[in-house]
């Protein structure tokens, strides 16, 4: 296993409502910039809004305020590290949740907080700033788990979970017409695609089967992420024997 220390620059911080914190607003020339700061909030789900500041300094409370988020002592600032995309944008991210208590987890060793028990793989790599080339393990003596970008983490129970990042294949095989195995590079395919790497028939229909084993046809021009080990299949269309 490749032990990945993420390019962050500083630890993750919980902030309580009055708490000053300070934002992340220098030019690409490493001067401060003038003027208005620019922040992205973010909420439980990952979801950021754009806000701007008239000072550089701001308090924990004042980030509330701005996501609209009201009483204020009933929320957590968050102030993650920064991800690699930030420190080229150069725009402070804060998340703003409700809750109390956090529920801390380290990953390659950074310390990180969060209000909710439970957390998607590849949110906990955002946090960590790791990209999609990288897989969240857990560390733990005698388990060797990895996850699934889209898999349920649990953070909250009676100790500090710690998770690794491990290097992962740049390509997934995938399985079309029960045994057929074709070697995709990892990212997003358009149903037309992938169909025309399968070698669909003419006037046919794309299925993607579910891990529950049920056939789901693909839209037109639907986007997915493909995955390893994703299975596919074809029909006629309806009405059309094969």
């Amino acid at each position: 296993m490749t032990n990945i220390q993420p390019r962050l620059p500083s630890q993750p911080t919980r902030e309580v409502a009055s708490a000053n914190l300070e934002l992340t607003t220098m030019n690409t020339d490493g001067e401060p910039r003038a003027g208005t700061f620019e922040a992205l909030i973010g909420d439980e789900h990952f979801e950021f809004l754009s806000v701007t500041f008239d000072d550089l300094k701001v308090t924990a409370a004042q980030v509330c305020m701005r996501a609209g988020r009201h009483p204020v002592e009933d929320y957590v600032v968050l102030r993650p590290t920064e991800t690699s995309d930030l420190n080229k944008n150069k725009v402070s991210r804060f998340f703003v949740i409700k809750g109390g208590d956090t529920h801390r987890f380290f990953v390659e060793g950074l310390a990180m907080e969060w209000p909710d028990k439970k957390l998607i793989a590849e949110q906990i790599k955002f946090l960590a700033g790791a990209g999609d080339d990288h897989s969240l393990s857990l560390e733990r003596p005698g388990v060797d788990q990895v996850f699934a970008d889209d898999d349920v983490v649990d953070i909250g129970g009676g100790g500090a979970e710690r998770f690794k990042l491990r290097h992962r294949r740049k390509t997934v095989t995938v399985i079309y017409g029960g045994d057929a195995e074709f070697e995709f590079e990892r990212r997003v395919y358009t149903t037309e695609e992938l169909m025309t790497v399968f070698g669909v028939p003419a006037g046919y229909k794309l299925d993607f089967i579910g891990s529950d084993g049920v056939f789901r046809e693909m839209a037109p021009g639907e986007r997915l992420k493909v995955k390893e080990g994703m299975e596919f299949a074809s029909h006629p269309p309806v009405g059309q024997s094969s």
